[in-house]
């Protein structure tokens, strides 16, 4: 998504088109998935912007981010494109707010998982809404939300674990906001039938937000770890280890001095040097 608003460049609230090479997605795209189906996830995304109805009553208003688009069938073709252009209401949005520059290189390039990636924008377009900090989803809708091929990870425990509980761990360690996301289960609260999702959100006070910031310029590798709590702090040696007593210190010389050959005589020098009345001399 970010490319795709990167490579509008000025024109992006023209009402043109615009062409990028399939090869360049390719190089900062997320996982296994296809680009068409990135695509197709995006033009499935809609953005919230509160709004006032004709009568000035609080309202919303729902914008879809992409309207047509075009894209080589083989993505393998290193001549390859995807054309594309963004709706109306997305133009209207980009030139008359900051909305959408909310969305931070940083943050976006940070995430390991396209699960987090879409989540995350998930959150952006409502973090926003005044009189509204959570939804509910059903089971089809989030899992299209998320962009969760269809005959994959279909079992509820299977989606949690796989895909939200990891989307929601990153999204929580790097974004300025947080998010929880709560199975909705009828017939019981443990072992009932998942049938949809709510989705809660809040800004970071300034404790959190220092920690994402940190955690941003970390690199990926060990990410998921640090996020868990899994990974300990490295104290140095000495810190960890008690000091040698002074006579564990004249054992270990004599015996290195003996493994070096050296005469009886020498090592009975030594000795006499480290007898307490002649070790203060």
């Amino acid at each position: 998504m970010n490319v795709l608003y990167a490579n509008a460049g000025p024109s992006i609230c023209d009402d043109v088109d615009h062409l990028i090479m399939l090869a360049e997605l390719r190089g900062s795209h997320k996982g296994g998935e296809r680009v068409t189906d990135s695509i197709r996830r995006l033009m499935r995304t809609l953005v919230e912007v509160p709004t006032k109805d004709s009568q000035g009553a609080p309202a919303t208003k729902l914008v879809q981010i992409l309207s047509d688009s075009t894209v080589t069938d083989n993505e393998n073709n290193p001549q390859g494109q995807v054309k594309y252009s963004f709706s109306r209401g997305m133009r209207d949005i980009i030139k008359d707010s900051t909305l959408w520059g909310r969305v931070k290189n940083a943050v976006v390039f940070a995430f390991t998982s396209k699960y987090a990636l879409a989540l995350y924008e998930l959150i952006t377009a409502r973090i926003n809404l005044k009189h509204k900090w959570q939804e509910e989803f059903s089971v089809k809708d989030f899992r299209a939300l998320l962009g969760v091929p269809e005959g994959k990870l279909e079992r509820a425990p299977n989606l949690l674990q796989r895909v939200i509980q990891p989307a929601c761990l990153e999204v929580n360690g790097l974004a300025d906001f947080g998010v929880k996301i709560e199975p909705i289960r009828k017939g019981g609260s443990i072992r009932g039938l998942v049938t949809g999702f709510r989705v809660s959100w809040w800004r970071k006070d300034v404790a959190d937000l220092q920690a994402a910031y940190t955690e941003l310029k970390q690199p990926k590798v060990g990410r998921r770890a640090r996020l868990e709590g899994r990974v300990e702090t490295a104290q140095p040696i000495a810190a960890r280890l008690p000091s040698p007593t002074r006579q564990q210190k004249i054992d270990a010389t004599v015996l290195a001095m003996r493994q070096a050959g050296a005469p009886d005589s020498d090592i009975e020098d030594f000795l006499s040097t480290q007898r307490p009345d002649q070790a203060g001399a």
